[in-house]
């Protein structure tokens, strides 16, 4: 399902753009929120801005909330 959906958004961006997303989400995951003002500093060195850094600490909120709620209706 997410393949096609990325599919359909057409080329992948540039990979070290979108490792930048992946080394920030392990980071704030690993800080529990915490990241601190370098790893912001890293991820925005690859353009992404503090709305962003929100956005991906969202994203990480959001992943358990709708696990939860699938698995309370019965939806895995």
């Amino acid at each position: 399902m997410h393949q096609t959906k990325l599919a359909a958004l057409g080329p992948a961006g540039d990979p070290e753009r979108l490792d930048a997303v992946r080394r920030f989400t392990l980071q704030v995951l690993a800080s529990s929120g915490a990241a601190g003002e370098k790893e912001l500093a890293a991820f925005q060195a690859h353009g992404y801005t503090r709305r962003n850094a929100l956005e991906v600490v969202l994203g990480i909120g959001t992943y358990p909330l709708s696990t939860f709620t699938n698995r309370l209706l019965g939806a895995t």
